[in-house]
């Protein structure tokens, strides 16, 4: 979807604006296609959005443009874009608490491993087998549910008719550059976690947009390393997941056919890196919910600031005001 192009010329303040989200996108651009997608990226991904509705914070001071005097229009849009954010926190809330359950399995399966009770042994190909059906078979509704929040902002990039007010107008075309980031970084969170290939956000920015250069080329990198992860039959597209997916595919054969050719050092060594894989993998895991924590926090306190500014008086010249998605 693209945005009408427009003549209007954007302020100083505009320009900063975009240059820093320009600047965003060129951070988040990957040296390495195996850096897509990992839990660093993730990190610095989510963290970026949430340097980005500080910034549009910013901006609506430097333009002077008190929230009490926006179209209710504004607000109603407002209200219902952050709304749809706080239901895909919610939802990726929920696949987390579920990634956190497959590490548990394993902590459990590596417990059996270190034993020579064949008993346990056994145990331990059940549950890496329990493991395997659990992560390739699960379809988890809530990320359907990310899928369509995605969706909704789609429908509202389309801008609404404002009035001949140039300060109005910069402010509707940062939000614009707002939702573009949200939504592709929201959908390469959905894709990390998918356990089957998912249509990615694809948007086609207009060149007037001074992030529109490193905004495409970070599309393009991350969306065609995704992509070759799911054509390679690669399961997930996240890193550490697929890492321990590799472990898992070499320990569970030989535990159910017996070791044949292999040493035993190497099948210790193989049991030492799936632990130290899956210890990664939570650690990963924590990290991103309080990332996503703390945007949850920024949308919930934008939302209130929102409110309690849109019944006071039109405040003085410089006063702070809140954050617009």
């Amino acid at each position: 979807m693209m945005m009408p192009k427009t003549s209007h010329l954007p302020s100083t303040f505009l320009t900063t604006f975009e240059k820093n989200l320009a600047k965003r996108f060129q951070q988040l651009k990957p040296n390495h296609p195996n850096d897509v997608i990992t839990f660093s990226w993730m990190k610095s991904a989510l963290s970026s959005i949430c340097d980005t509705l500080d910034d549009v914070r910013k901006l609506i001071v430097d333009l002077e443009l008190p929230i009490c005097s926006w179209d209710i229009k504004w607000v109603d849009m407002y209200l219902d874009n952050s709304l749809n954010l706080l239901d895909f926190c919610s939802a990726f809330g929920t696949d987390i608490v579920r990634q956190r359950f497959g590490y548990v399995m394993l902590k459990c399966a590596l417990l059996d491993l270190d034993s020579d009770n064949p008993q346990k042994l056994m145990k331990a190909s059940s549950s890496l087998h329990e493991w395997r059906q659990y992560h390739n078979s699960y379809h988890n509704s809530k990320l359907q549910d990310c899928c369509d929040v995605i969706s909704k902002l789609e429908q509202t990039l389309n801008l609404p008719k404002i009035k001949n007010i140039p300060k109005a107008k910069d402010l509707v075309r940062a939000m614009y550059g707002l939702k573009v980031q949200t939504m592709f970084i929201f959908s390469t969170f959905v894709a990390a976690f998918s356990t089957f290939p998912r249509v990615l956000v694809e948007l086609q920015v207009p060149k007037l947009y001074l992030w529109q250069e490193s905004f495409t080329e970070l599309q393009v990198v991350v969306n065609g390393e995704i992509k070759n992860v799911y054509s390679s039959n690669g399961v997930s597209p996240l890193m550490e997941l697929r890492r321990i997916e590799e472990n898992v595919k070499k320990l569970y054969p030989l535990l159910h056919e017996g070791l044949g050719d292999v040493k035993d050092e190497d099948f210790k060594s193989y049991c030492s890196e799936l632990m130290e894989n899956n210890e990664k993998f939570l650690i990963g895991l924590d990290e991103i919910k309080s990332e996503m924590d703390r945007f949850f926090k920024v949308v919930v306190s934008g939302r209130m600031a929102l409110l309690d500014n849109f019944q006071q008086q039109p405040p003085r010249s410089g006063v702070q005001q809140s954050i617009m998605l």
